[in-house]
């Protein structure tokens, strides 16, 4: 599956099979700017101007969470601030499929959980463009639009038995597929990212 964002309100699936159009996601109300599947090709999240990320099945074509990409006075606690909204630039998964980063054009990298509806990490970055993990975890590296670029130390985490095991089924399993498997619809929603329990 190959997923293209054309700076239009969607973006499209791609069949590398067949070479032809399997669904046009829609729900951003701006331009989508930035798109990454997540490693076990389960789970694809856009970012758009309108200021969110949304995390999809790219089989079902459901949306199964948003990110409300928020900014943060360096100066001032982020719980306690009044939100104001903030253009994104860039957004990837992590290398193990836990994290998210999201750049934006109020000058902050955010890294948040899968799990979480806040960021667990917050820095400052100059006039960023782009954002991305070293494919082996640990460093998350933005690109300015000035052609510098800068490191970030980003969590080196060991997933849990169960995202491992998850991440291996969804490598070569459908969401379809998943769903006739015959075990407990807890489990279904555990492997299909429904939760995270």
């Amino acid at each position: 599956m190959l997923c293209s964002a054309a700076g239009e309100n969607s973006v499209l699936l791609w069949s590398m099979r067949s070479y032809t159009l399997i669904r046009k996601l829609e729900g951003h109300q701006n331009s989508v700017v930035s798109c990454d599947f997540s490693p076990d090709s389960a789970l694809l999240v856009t970012a758009s101007y309108d200021t969110t990320v949304i995390m999809w099945d790219p089989y079902t074509g459901e949306r199964l969470r948003e990110f409300l990409h928020v900014s943060l006075p360096p100066d001032v606690e982020y719980s306690t601030t009044e939100p104001q909204l903030s253009s994104l630039r860039s957004v990837c998964f992590s290398p193990e499929g836990l994290f998210l980063a999201s750049l934006a054009d109020d000058r902050f990298l955010r890294l948040w959980s899968l799990e979480l509806q806040d960021p667990v990490s917050v820095a400052p970055v100059t006039n960023g463009l782009c954002c991305t993990f070293f494919p082996h975890g640990g460093v998350l590296a933005t690109g300015n639009r000035d052609g510098h670029v800068q490191f970030w130390t980003s969590p080196k985490v060991l997933p849990s038995l169960r995202h491992l095991c998850r991440k291996a089924l969804r490598c070569f399993l459908t969401t379809y597929q998943v769903l006739a498997l015959p075990i407990p619809g807890k489990m279904k929603d555990f492997l299909t990212y429904r939760t995270y329990l």
